[in-house]
């Protein structure tokens, strides 16, 4: 009746991988869980009024917006 005996070093060596594998799996649920809920890039300019400083966004074929809140033609910016 000695069917399942183990050495003690395999036993530590199963029970060190089975851990590995079971955190490297919670690890890429979660990023992939994560990446799931971050917002989407957008191709949208950003703009900041040299005359207010209203920051706001406008379409990507825009070289120059007017501001929403007074009316000033803007550039966009980089960050």
């Amino acid at each position: 009746m000695n069917a399942l005996v183990m050495a003690p070093d395999t036993l530590i060596i199963a029970y060190t991988v089975s851990l590995l594998a079971a955190f490297s799996g919670l690890g890429l649920y979660s990023h992939f869980l994560r990446r799931r809920f971050e917002p989407t890039p957008t191709e949208d300019r950003i703009f900041r009024c040299s005359t207010c400083a209203f920051v706001y966004t406008d379409d990507a074929d825009v070289d120059r917006s007017r501001c929403p809140q007074c009316g000033t033609v803007n550039e966009s910016i980089q960050f």
